[in-house]
């Protein structure tokens, strides 16, 4: 024989289901902030990760108004909405500019110096506008400069 099952307007049911509606939101959208960082694929998941932690906040902060004792609740599920945001505009951002961020992974990848990451640095943001405008992305090779220019040929014959 099976125990009876809670009636669903019992209220230490309603929390229950607030609260693992609430968690499971908060575990998707921390899952996405470090999924998003990461290569094409992982990215994609990131920012499917953090539209269910997104969802899942709001269906919890909904929830949760049903509740006693809402408190924490409430504030797990304006955590989840927050994280799940951070996650999908990162994501999203990242999945728009894909072509640029790979260029600049590769730049900082060749270099050993600050001034080299500095260099790498102005280049992506250079790269974002020319992007954003309607230009290609340079060739990832030319991200770290040209040999001419480099400080450890000096500067190029003229």
């Amino acid at each position: 024989m099976t125990p009876p099952r809670p009636h669903p307007e019992d209220p230490d049911s309603r929390r229950v289901a607030a609260t693992r509606t609430t968690a499971t939101g908060l575990v998707c959208a921390a899952v996405a902030l470090l999924l998003v960082g990461s290569g094409l694929w992982t990215t994609v998941a990131g920012v499917v990760a953090a539209a269910a932690g997104l969802g899942l906040g709001i269906a919890g902060l909904v929830r949760s108004r049903r509740t006693t004792r809402r408190g924490l609740l409430a504030v797990s599920a304006v955590a989840a909405i927050v994280l799940g945001t951070a996650g999908l505009l990162t994501g999203g951002a990242r999945l728009a500019l894909w072509p640029v961020t790979t260029a600049y992974e590769q730049c900082v990848a060749g270099t050993l110096t600050l001034s080299g990451t500095a260099r790498c640095q102005a280049q992506l943001e250079e790269e974002i506008w020319r992007y954003l405008s309607g230009g290609s992305p340079a060739v990832p090779g030319d991200a770290t400069g040209s040999p001419a220019g480099s400080p450890a040929t000096g500067p190029a014959p003229g």
